[in-house]
């Protein structure tokens, strides 16, 4: 989370997204654990073949006996791309939300939203969402945000926002 961005307009806060630190941390995350499932892949599912109650039993033995020696390597290196892929998904749909006393813009993947701040009647966290309502209860925006419960609140009311502690 961080207002100090060059992309940020001047007297604007930017609050959601990762850090830098914490963008490499989840690519590291996502990509080990792609490679240990294809590592694991052969020995899981012939495990679950012996299940007798386990479905699909023709399907995980096919998967169990593959072992060409390709494979060997293969089946970590496709589990590791396949993982970097969903970081980098993960990453790019988590909202980033910029704040000024006229709006607020949530921008989350090539999705911009724009709320004007007169259709703004409260802002609250709702577990780890931030919830923006309306006059009328309506929710103008749901959504998972990261970032400090503290940081949060702080930078809506530095925008006058009306915060409504939850």
């Amino acid at each position: 989370m961080s207002s100090e961005d060059s992309s940020v307009p001047d007297g604007a806060t930017r609050v959601g997204g990762l850090g830098l630190a914490d963008r490499w941390l989840t690519v590291l995350l996502f990509g080990a654990l792609g490679l240990s499932v294809g590592l694991l892949v052969p020995l899981l599912a012939n495990w679950a073949a012996e299940v007798p109650w386990m479905p699909f039993q023709g399907p995980l033995q096919l998967i169990g006996s593959f072992d060409h020696d390709w494979l060997t390597w293969g089946r970590p290196a496709i589990g590791a791309v396949l993982g970097l892929l969903v970081a980098l998904f993960v990453l790019r749909v988590s909202p980033v939300l910029t704040l000024t006393d006229e709006r607020i813009e949530i921008r989350s993947g090539d999705e911009v939203t724009v709320i004007e701040r007169e259709k703004v009647d409260g802002v609250r966290r709702k577990g780890s969402n931030i919830v923006i309502l309306s006059a009328t209860g309506r929710e103008l925006f749901h959504g998972e945000v990261e970032g400090s419960k503290d940081a949060l609140r702080e930078a809506f009311l530095r925008h006058d926002y009306p915060w409504e502690s939850a």
